[in-house]
């Protein structure tokens, strides 16, 4: 590392971006999903420590009971002993046995200033990467080496664009004002990790925090957007109906059948009448139940998730879905059980900071497009830690940073363009001096 007396961002991020793609194809091949990101975790942590940063792992960030789906004790012992395996030193990822996954830095500047946090998601997608000789991880050397599991949505990209971003303001402590605090979370693709980071503190004392996605609706490199709306508000849920079995043959009138009771619900969950104030989504991504030929089944479970663009939207929904829920159970005489699995709000950046960030934007070569305005159509668990922020007094802004993805979001051939790495580290570098430097803020709302 390097001290800097004085360099621009532009600088000592051009600097170390060759290291960040390789950092960022190291995390692509040892891809490890929510709760058991070891690799990722141990890899990000030696890193910032060795730049200087004081580290928060473990049960420090992550609350136990926000841990929601967890896997099985020895799905957290195989892909913690692959991490292991993989080159990561286990000081850096014993804290984290259990799931305690995800890494926080914190840096404090020389000078006085405000709780400056960037958050950055660590977790991979359940899935297989494409094997296509085609496919540029496969062509160049860095695809997925963990069968099951692959970077199909870009945390790699988001995790080495966090690195590159604090080793600039590692080699430029003696200029910085305030305190930077990185949240490496965990479990975004299951929709709880930033809620285990809230419930322990990680948020409380942050006066403004920046997050974003690469691609997405911005699919050309050199893009950003930061005026974002349409993130839509989710609720996940774990549904168990439970009922008697018994021979369909002989006394089929004595069973509960759980299954004609979850199929019920389902085909009524569909039916649910929209919503006035704005578009809804539900869905059953999974249904489990019986186990063979002449039993009625005794039991039947499936996943399901609402979505709205507000938060009052998706509310609607859910209320809708529990009628309905309760509805077939009480049709086939069941016992029903609802488990909450996972929570997204629908998200606001704060006006000022996409005022700013345009200004910050029209001044960076790395920019060609800044998109006016723009949907996003998903969810993100990062708009809990927004809210929170806000709540307090604070600001925050949800960035979405610009490239191809080659074959789509969540699909086996997805890929970046790793020029998208340096532009969010540079821009996420200069907003923080716009907001940290009194100098500037001036320059930048004129």
């Amino acid at each position: 590392m390097i001290m800097c007396t004085r360099h621009k961002p532009e600088e000592t991020i051009q600097a170390h971006f060759n290291e960040a793609v390789q950092w960022r194809r190291d995390l692509h091949k040892c891809p490890q999903p929510s709760w058991v990101e070891f690799f990722a975790t141990g890899y990000v942590a030696e890193k910032l420590e060795e730049w200087g940063y004081e580290l928060k792992l473990g049960r420090e960030i992550i609350a136990e009971d926000k841990q929601l789906l967890l896997p099985e004790a020895t799905i957290l012992q195989r892909e913690y002993e692959r991490a292991l395996k993989a080159g990561v030193q286990e000081k850096y990822i014993s804290p984290a046995q259990g799931g305690f996954t995800g890494v926080v830095g914190i840096l404090k500047g020389d000078q006085p200033g405000p709780t400056v946090a960037f958050r950055f998601d660590i977790d991979s997608n359940e899935g297989l990467e494409s094997k296509a000789g085609s496919h540029r991880p496969v062509k160049e050397g860095f695809a997925s080496q963990n069968p099951g599991y692959a970077h199909m949505c870009g945390h790699d990209a988001h995790t080495a664009m966090g690195l590159l971003l604090a080793c600039h303001f590692a080699e430029n402590k003696a200029n910085l004002k305030g305190t930077i605090k990185f949240l490496f979370q965990p479990n975004e693709e299951n929709l709880s990790g930033a809620a285990a980071m809230i419930a322990t503190g990680q948020l409380d004392d942050v006066d403004y925090l920046f997050s974003g996605h690469v691609g997405v609706s911005a699919r050309k490199i050199g893009q950003i957007a930061l005026d974002i709306h349409s993130i839509l508000a989710l609720s996940r849920f774990e549904v168990s109906y439970t009922g008697r079995p018994t021979h369909a043959g002989i006394s089929p009138n004595e069973g509960k059948n759980a299954l004609l009771g979850a199929c019920a619900a389902v085909t009524n969950l569909y039916a649910i009448a929209r919503h006035d104030q704005g578009a809804s989504r539900i869905n059953v991504g999974t249904l489990e139940a019986g186990t063979t030929w002449n039993i009625i089944p005794e039991s039947a479970n499936f996943r399901l998730e609402t979505r709205g663009v507000s938060n009052e939207v998706n509310s609607y929904m859910v209320q809708k879905a529990t009628e309905v829920l309760q509805g077939a159970a009480q049709m086939y005489d069941l016992t029903l059980e609802v488990k909450p699995a996972a929570t997204a709000l629908s998200g606001r950046n704060s006006p000022e900071l996409i005022k700013l960030g345009q200004k910050v934007a029209e001044n960076l070569h790395s920019v060609q497009e800044t998109i006016p305005k723009i949907p996003f159509n998903g969810s993100e668990d990062v708009t809990l830690m927004m809210e929170r922020v806000q709540n307090q007094g604070g600001k925050a802004l949800f960035v979405l940073f610009g490239t191809p993805v080659f074959g789509g979001h969540h699909n086996s051939t997805f890929d970046v363009d790793e020029n998208v790495i340096f532009n969010g580290a540079e821009f996420l570098a200069r907003i923080h001096e716009a907001v940290t430097e009194e100098s500037l803020i001036d320059d930048y709302r004129q």
